[in-house]
């Protein structure tokens, strides 16, 4: 990978980022799955998880990820690790990374559902009671600079260029943004879940109930959820209910009400 080739990608990173958001945002307003009381009601929605989108970009990736772990200055890094003896061509490097990285996504989101101080800021992301596009983007900003620090072990120790983390992302955001979007998508994307975790199989996991919201813990692949016992099929193309309902009332629905949701210490929905 060259200089060039890193701009290009981030290029692609953003144009896909902002036009994925844009398309499937635009989708919904014409044919929603489950509608919105309003216009405003939908805006004011999307507006406050892309607040919250903004807290994540200024501290998990700009300080924490720029400053701190200067991740950026290392990109182009030459890769030293366990599979570097073999040469692997490029091809075979990304699908590692990408398989190594989900079933590491998988495992953190599973350990996210049964121990409390990650629960805690988790249930940022399950709060939300009308799932969309935007809901893709509603993270805590402390999580999100955890799951980094995972991600970046298994790159060097595995021995697997940084730049690769770049592709693997353009693809997860894609892929977040179509699992939560407010539309029912065509039998034919469906027809993957027995490999993939498609919109409606994701969706279940957005449940208020038990077992539901502790299964479908993927993000691309449902074989980790089928060999360790936690995948539920979907029963329609979204359970009954979304969110959770202890947090459902205005002042966790906030911007500021979302940020602070780790230190309050009204009783969750989740892990004891």
């Amino acid at each position: 990978m060259t200089a060039g080739g890193l701009s290009l990608l981030t290029s692609i990173y953003l144009g896909l980022f902002a036009g994925g958001f844009a398309f499937f945002w635009l989708w919904e307003g014409g044919s929603p799955l489950r509608p919105f009381a309003d216009d405003r009601a939908r805006r004011r929605h999307v507006l406050r998880n892309l607040g919250v989108l903004l807290s994540v970009i200024l501290v998990a990736d700009i300080v924490y990820g720029t400053f701190v772990l200067r991740v950026g200055a290392h990109l182009l890094d030459p890769p030293s690790g366990l599979l570097s003896p073999l040469a692997l061509p490029t091809w075979a490097l990304v699908v590692v990374a990408f398989v190594a990285v989900d079933f590491y996504e998988y495992a953190f989101h599973r350990l996210a559902h049964r121990w409390r101080p990650l629960w805690l800021m988790h249930r940022v992301h399950h709060s939300d009671p009308h799932v969309d596009v935007s809901t893709g983007a509603r993270q805590h900003p402390l999580e999100a600079a955890l799951i980094v620090s995972g991600r970046l072990p298994i790159y060097l120790a595995l021995g697997l260029p940084l730049w690769i983390e770049v592709v693997r992302v353009i693809v997860a955001n894609t892929v977040l943004f179509a699992q939560h979007a407010n539309v029912a998508f065509p039998r034919a994307v469906e027809a993957l879940r027995p490999v993939l975790m498609t919109p409606a199989v994701h969706r279940q996991h957005h449940s208020p109930d038990q077992p539901l919201i502790d299964r479908n813990f993927g993000q691309f692949f449902t074989l980790w959820d089928r060999l360790f016992g936690t995948y539920a099929e979907p029963e329609g193309e979204a359970p009954a209910a979304y969110g959770l309902r202890p947090l459902r009332a205005e002042r966790w629905q906030t911007v500021a009400g979302i940020l602070l949701t780790p230190f309050r210490s009204e009783p969750p929905s989740g892990p004891a």
